[in-house]
């Protein structure tokens, strides 16, 4: 079984779309000068957990590797990479600044999505496998 769709748009897997469009989203929302606001309103630090929750989902969710361990370290490894980015490269944006916290936010949600897809993959897993 695929975790990815197999519908495509202009051959690429709509998973795929939609995480670059996601993406896309949250750069958008992260850099817009300060008092701007992009999603719906609520507290800081649970958008940015939410945000990189949904972030966190669909990055397992494209993909495919068998490998659970690499495959989920690499996802975390990089969308933490991508939240100390973006904290940092918000110092450019007027209004706008890298904050410690909003990092940490980002990384619990997106290791709480990584948490809850593998465990979810794992169970699965096991219910499909015939009794020994």
């Amino acid at each position: 079984m695929r975790p990815v769709t197999k519908i495509t748009i202009f051959g690429v897997r709509l998973g795929v779309v939609a995480l670059a469009a996601y993406w896309l989203i949250i750069f958008t929302g992260t850099h817009l000068p300060g008092g701007s606001q992009l999603g719906p309103p609520g507290n800081d630090k649970t958008q940015h957990f939410t945000a990189y929750f949904l972030l966190g989902t669909m990055l397992c969710y494209v993909t495919t590797s068998p490998r659970y361990l690499p495959r989920f370290l690499i996802i975390g490894i990089a969308g933490m990479t991508y939240a100390a980015i973006d904290e940092l490269t918000q110092s450019f944006i007027p209004g706008r600044y890298p904050d410690f916290s909003d990092f940490v936010a980002d990384s619990i949600g997106l290791w709480s999505a990584i948490a809850i897809y593998a465990s979810a993959r794992l169970v699965g897993k096991s219910m499909h496998q015939p009794p020994n």
